[in-house]
């Protein structure tokens, strides 16, 4: 058996079990522990596996179907309100500032209808609607209507976009990967976030820890690219220490008692 087939019966093993100790391997393949352990570290390299001492498991993957928006909502709100709490305290007044297209934004866009000297930008439908008879300036960005996600998208959109400068950009994502960074399902719903990120002084994403080791269809961006990450107390502590040596600053929040 070659490396290929080799790495590929792995994967099945995995895809079966959903994890697998470095020694069972070794015994079925009659191999080394350096083999196993270069094997396991090109699954790893390619955003499939995550790998613990010992062993390996499979990388909890979001590809193909996303839940639709309005079921999102009610999904980990505790979580959510906690982290956007943690992100109103970042915004300064006479900031402008975008507000991504998700379900977390929608709670942090709840937490600024009271703000009064800031302005806002977004994609969203359902976020500039949360603004309605509020002191809030908001600028909704044009293009062709997403029905699934109630949102704007498309060329126009983007070059309206690249248009103007933003202070910070509070990005939304379905899966934030230690190698393939952080990703989405929609193509044409990350091209938005892209020409966001490109006109944005701070980017900050809003993640809670269910979101973390998935991998989703296309990329957005890498660790690079960011400035911030707001997540909950949830997120395992090895891959804090493993985000944190991206250089990205890692803020987390304990929602037990944030919202007290």
């Amino acid at each position: 058996m070659n490396e290929a087939e080799r790495i590929n019966q792995i994967l099945n093993i995995l895809y079966q079990q959903e994890s697998v100790t470095s020694e069972s391997l070794e015994k079925l393949f009659n191999v080394s522990p350096m083999t196993i352990r270069r094997d396991l570290q090109k699954l790893y390299e390619k955003g499939l596996i995550v790998r613990y001492r010992g062993g390996a498991m499979l990388a909890r993957t979001t590809f193909g179907h996303e839940p639709p928006l309005h079921e999102r909502e009610t999904e980990n709100l505790q979580k959510k309100r906690a982290i956007v709490m943690k992100a109103a305290n970042l915004i300064k007044d006479g900031e402008v500032i975008v507000l991504d297209v998700g379900s977390t934004t929608i709670e942090l866009a709840k937490v600024l209808r009271n703000r009064s000297n800031i302005t806002v930008f977004t994609a969203s439908l359902t976020i500039a609607n949360i603004f309605l008879n509020t002191n809030v300036t908001v600028y909704l960005v044009g293009g062709v209507l997403q029905h699934k996600e109630n949102c704007l998208g498309g060329p126009v959109a983007r070059g309206v976009i690249r248009q103007y400068h933003f202070d910070k950009f509070f990005l939304g994502a379905a899966g934030v990967s230690e190698n393939s960074g952080l990703t989405d399902f929609g193509m044409d719903e990350v091209e938005t976030k892209k020409a966001f990120i490109e006109r944005s002084k701070e980017v900050i994403a809003l993640t809670d820890s269910s979101k973390f080791g998935k991998v989703s269809f296309t990329t957005i961006c890498k660790f690079n690219d960011i400035n911030h990450i707001i997540t909950d107390c949830d997120l395992d502590p090895q891959m804090q220490n493993s985000i944190r040596k991206k250089g990205v600053n890692l803020i987390i929040t304990d929602y037990n008692e944030e919202l007290l």
